[in-house]
């Protein structure tokens, strides 16, 4: 999907096409029946994985306002334009780690708030058997905290990453150039 068929906030992050595209990949999205977004944003990898799957259930966890209107937005505009939308994703204004009585075949993690491994240990135990965790980050510091708390946890292993820097094709004037995103850092994990 691209970016421009979703409502932006300038103060809400939001999860690109380009690593949507990967992130979608390295949580297997076709497969799973049930995902966990953790720091929905926008809503955008909410939305692609219910897009992409339609037997798919999402449970997105938000816990600021912006954000968490924002992805309620896109919620709705979505519900209106495709259908089967609203009927499977469950929005809940809450801040990670919080109360839940669900198990999930798949958990994205692309907020944490600087609390990565209490988020990691959390979503570990609310991750099914083979259960695939997916974490975004852009800060150098996140990704070595997020490699460490993945390491610590003994019930998650074959961890695989990537850094992804995207530079988007822009008009300037009569010219055309490669503006560049920021970099962002993709983890995957399994839980044993």
């Amino acid at each position: 999907m691209n970016d421009k068929d979703f409502i932006k906030n300038e103060k809400v992050p939001m999860t690109k096409e380009e690593v949507r595209y990967v992130t979608m990949g390295y949580l297997d999205i076709t497969s799973k029946k049930n995902i966990l977004d953790v720091g929905s944003g926008t809503g955008t990898i909410s939305i692609e994985a219910l897009m992409q799957n339609p037997n798919i259930l999402v449970t997105a966890i938000e816990n600021d306002d912006k954000a968490y209107a924002t992805t309620l937005m896109n919620i709705e505009s979505f519900e209106q334009r495709y259908g089967n939308i609203q009927n499977r994703i469950k929005l809940l204004k809450e801040k990670a780690p919080c109360e839940l009585d669900v198990e999930f075949d798949a958990v994205f993690i692309g907020g944490s708030k600087g609390n990565v491994k209490e988020i990691i240990d959390w979503a570990g135990n609310l991750l099914e058997k083979n259960g695939t965790m997916v974490l975004n980050f852009i800060t150098l510091e996140n990704f070595y905290d997020t490699l460490k708390a993945i390491e610590e946890n003994q019930n998650l292993t074959d961890i695989k990453g990537c850094q992804l820097s995207v530079n988007k094709l822009e008009n300037l004037a009569r010219y055309k150039y490669l503006k560049p995103l920021n970099s962002v850092f993709v983890i995957s994990c399994k839980k044993i």
